[in-house]
């Protein structure tokens, strides 16, 4: 089961995930991102630090929903993953195109040309 905790900050939101990103704890998540445009943020980050595992459908979910995201110039960050899930998703080539930050200060400071209307 994966718990999500979100915290709002100007037009960013930080969903605090704890537990496995799988296909059975997906579907809230994308709730959350996707509710993100309608509600006008321009940043979603997602804090890994307590995600304890990650499958397959939790790894193409990310590349789905950066490409959701981007045609509405919403970012997408990762943070604070531990280094056994930051491996999977290295491996997956998700930092190819959802960058990964070693806190929600580093990532809310960076700049996506992408995603720069």
């Amino acid at each position: 089961m994966l718990q999500v905790r979100e915290q709002i900050d100007h037009h960013t939101t930080v969903l605090a995930l704890t537990g496995k990103l799988d296909r059975q704890s997906t579907i809230g998540v994308e709730a959350l991102i996707m509710g993100a445009k309608e509600v006008g943020y321009q940043h979603v980050i997602l804090d890994f630090s307590g995600v304890i595992a990650i499958d397959s459908v939790g790894l193409g979910q990310l590349f789905l929903w950066y490409h959701k995201m981007k045609p509405h110039h919403l970012r997408l960050s990762i943070v604070n993953p531990s280094a056994c899930i930051r491996d999977v998703l290295e491996l997956s080539h998700i930092p190819d195109i959802v960058p990964i930050y070693t806190s929600e200060q580093e990532a809310i400071r960076q700049k996506n040309p992408d995603c720069t209307p």
